[in-house]
């Protein structure tokens, strides 16, 4: 579906439509979401377990009756999630649902919309599309003006960024932003576009192509534990998994097949430390959240949403926590900061693990996946041996500050 700039992407709640992180500290891989009910119309903010399907609310008190299904923000540096509500925008606290922010969307034109908007953990702005139609009077003719935007969540004001329009329409397959190379990706006419993100311009345009099979690649989210866009690839419903290269455009699939009537477009969210892909479906028994594992694609969990009502707009507090931009701007002239070497062998490990680095670090931590900090004393030598086995067998990931950057590094202990 196509969504041309002739009209706002506002969706009453009677409106559904189906389509034939690193983290440390105390974040969580939890799920937040909107919960829609239908009869009578609410909207809530709630926390869900993916894979039990439980539902807990986050503050007792029914926000708005309508959203804008094309985007949202989950903030984890200042704990808040923030949506559309029709013309202004809702920041709510995930401790415990309060009202942080109700600011009016102040847009270029008033004419004009800010739509397919998403947070970039790398530095803390949402960013989107604004689109307007622009009336020529000397020609009598309309064009579309689609442009790279960002906006102030505490103010509502939307600003520019690129200097010229970019497309003339954007696909409804989902948007996201790869916060190492600062890029926001969408797909226009059939291609993957990337837009840098320090000036609004083309970065990559690839047609997608899916070489396996398959009529489009769709409700993609990106992946920080491997730099990785994953999607659903569609043929006459959800075929399979698939991930694609954004810099070719080629789509591969994961082998497991799927062969599921339709995926509710409302984009998806990837659990980095499980390696899991979450989005929803339309099925027999309603609105089920389903998780397919980002190996082989396979349905590793299915969640009904109950009574009938949706969970919408869901994000994972975890995902690309504390990303840092591999790549600065190209406009700074500044010294790139994040270029240490570092390495850790053997991964998977056993007893020890081994870790040499280009400088000397600050601090050397290790976490499990659910985000709790491992007890050990390490040094600060650029190359030294680590005992962890006192870990228990699983995916850790071993966070190294330096002076003037971190890097954050996955690996297993067997």
């Amino acid at each position: 579906m196509k969504l041309k700039l002739t009209a706002r992407n506002k969706y009453t709640l009677s409106f559904a439509l189906m389509l034939p992180i690193l983290t440390f500290g105390q974040l969580g891989n939890n799920m937040y979401g909107l919960y829609r009910q239908m009869n009578p119309s609410s909207v809530s903010f709630v926390e869900m377990d993916p894979v039990s399907g439980t539902i807990t609310p986050i503050g007792n008190q029914v926000l708005s009756t309508t959203i804008n299904t094309t985007g949202v923000s989950l903030n984890p540096y200042d704990l808040s999630y923030s949506y559309q509500d029709d013309d202004s925008w809702l920041s709510i606290s995930l401790q415990n649902g309060s009202i942080l922010a109700d600011v009016v969307v102040n847009l270029p034109s008033v004419t004009g919309d800010f739509n397919n908007f998403r947070f970039n953990t790398s530095d803390s702005v949402m960013y989107g599309l604004y689109s307007q139609v622009v009336y020529n009077q000397a020609t009598g003719t309309y064009s579309g003006d689609m442009r790279l935007a960002s906006c102030d969540l505490s103010t509502g004001l939307v600003s520019l960024i690129s200097p010229t329009s970019i497309a003339t329409s954007y696909t409804m397959a989902g948007a996201v932003i790869n916060p190492h190379l600062m890029v926001y990706y969408f797909i226009s006419e059939g291609k993957l576009r990337g837009l840098d993100i320090y000036n609004g311009t083309i970065f990559s345009n690839p047609t997608i192509s899916i070489p396996s099979g398959g009529n489009s690649f769709d409700n993609f989210a990106y992946n920080c534990a491997d730099t990785t866009m994953y999607g659903l690839i569609m043929q006459n419903g959800v075929k399979c998994l698939g991930k694609i290269d954004a810099a070719s455009g080629v789509v591969t699939p994961l082998p497991t097949q799927l062969n599921l009537p339709n995926y509710i477009m409302n984009a998806a969210s990837i659990d980095p430390f499980n390696g899991i892909y979450y989005f929803e479906s339309m099925l027999g028994a309603g609105v089920t959240l389903i998780g397919l594992s980002l190996q082989d694609g396979s349905i590793v969990s299915s969640a009904q949403i109950p009574n009938g009502a949706y969970f919408d707009m869901f994000r994972i507090e975890s995902d690309c926590f504390e990303a840092a931009p591999t790549r600065v701007n190209p406009a700074s002239y500044l010294t790139e900061v994040n270029n240490i070497d570092i390495n850790i062998t053997p991964n998977p490990a056993g007893k020890q693990l081994k870790i040499t680095a280009s400088q000397n670090p600050l601090s050397i931590e290790i976490y499990n996946a659910q985000g709790q900090k491992m007890s050990g004393y390490w040094s600060s030598q650029p190359s030294q041996q680590l005992d962890i086995d006192h870990l228990d067998s699983g995916m850790y990931m071993l966070k190294v500050q330096f002076s003037n950057t971190s890097k954050s590094i996955r690996f297993i202990k067997e």
